[in-house]
């Protein structure tokens, strides 16, 4: 699917126009082959980078080919079953920008709803505006993350395979996230040198602050990281204390059933021993096997084994 915007300073909103006119900006959502190949016939782009950027696993990357400028940035987004990061392809010609990605993304559903405060006759304002947006939407997932993780921390002594599992799943959909933004940075550092596309004063001014977003936002990822693995840690603790509790508890009682049982089979041999002819002989015995467990129970006690 192709939609075409088109806004200039003098426009109070934006325009939804059928043609490739100078200025405009084209939207390619999920593109078909005739529509690729129309891209490519009438804005000359390269089809094979327009491939990669349909690809799930492609890295983020900027080129420059013919004087167009092609920039591959990855974006995150709700799949069925997790957070994920899709490519978005970013370009930019002499007159137009387009922007294309395989789905549906919240990148560009937002950035169109942002409208009128942008215009899609500044095209490098307009890239530094969507770059902006992924970074934004990184930050929306990763404070959700961030609050999902202090609820694990909070129930902590709880969880269950269900948590450690969710757990897993985030830590991969950080690390994710860290090697998508990563590359993005250093796009930028290639987009500020100049060499890919004209930077005006007030670009440069917005590119630095991209920088400081994006650390920040690397920042972020790294603490939620590092909390899931001091719930981890802490929750390997908890269940080695529980177990060393458990097998301590077991030994113990192991040991005091030992008593009865080598006295009573001591009693139960076919030989005299003493109190063999006393009627008694069967209390005594009991006697002895609850003196002895209790003494060594306060042993252990005594000496904080238990």
């Amino acid at each position: 699917m192709i939609d075409i915007y088109k806004k200039t300073l003098k426009d109070l909103k934006l325009k939804k126009i059928k043609t490739f006119e100078k200025g405009s900006w084209i939207s390619v959502i999920e593109p078909d082959i005739d529509e690729i190949e129309r891209l490519g016939k009438e804005l000359k782009l390269d089809l094979t980078i327009i491939e990669d950027a349909l690809d799930e696993n492609e890295l983020s990357r900027v080129e420059s080919k013919n004087g167009i400028f092609y920039m591959i940035i990855r974006f995150p987004t709700q799949s069925d079953v997790d957070i994920i990061t899709l490519p978005l392809l970013v370009v930019i010609t002499r007159d137009n920008i387009i922007t294309l990605s395989n789905g549906q993304n919240c990148v560009i559903n937002n950035f169109v709803k942002k409208f009128p405060y942008f215009s899609t006759t500044h095209k490098t304002s307009l890239l530094l505006k969507i770059i902006t947006e992924v970074f934004n939407s990184y930050d929306k997932y990763l404070n959700r993350i961030l609050k999902d993780i202090k609820i694990k921390k909070i129930k902590i002594d709880n969880l269950n395979n269900k948590d450690i599992l969710f757990l897993v799943q985030e830590e991969e959909t950080l690390n994710d996230f860290e090697s998508s933004i990563v590359p993005i940075i250093s796009n930028l550092e290639r987009i500020l040198s100049g060499r890919y596309i004209k930077i005006y004063d007030k670009d440069k001014n917005e590119i630095e602050d991209l920088f400081m977003d994006s650390k920040q936002t690397i920042e972020i990822s790294r603490v939620a990281l590092k909390s899931i693995k001091n719930i981890r840690e802490a929750y390997s603790t908890i269940l080695t204390n529980e177990l060393n509790r458990v097998i301590k508890i077991l030994t113990v009682v192991t040991i005091v059933l030992t008593i009865p049982t080598i006295i009573s089979s001591i009693y139960g041999m076919n030989v005299s021993l003493p109190l063999g002819n006393s009627p008694f002989a069967f209390l005594y015995v009991i006697l002895l096997i609850v003196f002895m467990s209790v003494a060594f129970l306060w042993l252990l006690i005594k000496r904080r084994w238990i």
